[in-house]
């Protein structure tokens, strides 16, 4: 993997935050609180923590207290978290919002082949979103192809969310006005947000195009 497509891929996993969540009491205490008679009284039971177990009510995954004779106490699992147990406790991890990789991959392209950036293959045909055109030897472009279009924009890394509002067209763009270390934008003929930098151009003649780029669902 060249260093420009750790660049894009960085911004596409989704980041995780972990929480322990601690049982709110070290020990329980249950007894009757129904009405008695007189004469009659009931013997309160104190437990303290035995053990801790993740379970499910209702089709929802809940934290469970336990506290031996006394009973237990349980809550719901936070919304979308994953938890499991440590140390007397519960560990929750929670995915937080963001776009997710559909494909990332380092592409070279030889002169007058296209790609395409959905699945990540060279010489797409029909499939392909972008083509390395070449009218003479001097003259070369990145075209969008089969309904693709480039959103070049400033050429800095604007990751997902600066692509996704980004302006979209489906003119070609010269290869002189993205040098090595530029971003483009790409919306693909399968309607993703896509993103690519130009890691480098071959020297001699026919040239090969060499990108690093990141698609997002």
């Amino acid at each position: 993997m060249v260093a420009g497509l750790a660049t894009v891929a960085a911004l596409a996993p989704q980041s995780a935050s972990a929480e322990r969540i601690e049982c709110p009491q070290s020990k329980i205490r249950r007894e009757v609180t129904t009405a008695l008679p007189s004469g009659w009284w009931n013997t309160p039971i104190v437990n303290s923590l035995t053990d801790v177990r993740v379970i499910t009510i209702g089709g929802k995954k809940a934290l469970q207290c336990l506290y031996g004779p006394a009973g237990s106490i349980q809550r719901y699992a936070p919304e979308g978290a994953t938890c499991s147990t440590s140390g007397g406790a519960f560990e929750c991890e929670t995915a937080s919002a963001g776009p997710q990789t559909f494909t990332t991959a380092a592409l070279d392209i030889p002169q007058t082949y296209t790609a395409d950036l959905d699945r990540g293959s060279v010489g797409a045909g029909n499939a392909a979103d972008i083509w390395f055109q070449a009218e003479t030897a001097d003259l070369l472009y990145v075209a969008p192809r089969n309904g693709a279009r480039l959103g070049v924009g400033d050429r800095s890394n604007r990751g997902y969310a600066g692509c996704s509002s980004a302006r979209f067209t489906r003119d070609r763009v010269s290869l002189r006005d993205i040098p090595v270390g530029s971003y483009i934008c790409v919306r693909t003929n399968e309607g993703r947000i896509s993103q690519f930098r130009v890691n480098g151009v071959t020297g001699g003649s026919p040239k090969t195009l060499k990108i690093g780029y990141t698609t997002w669902r």
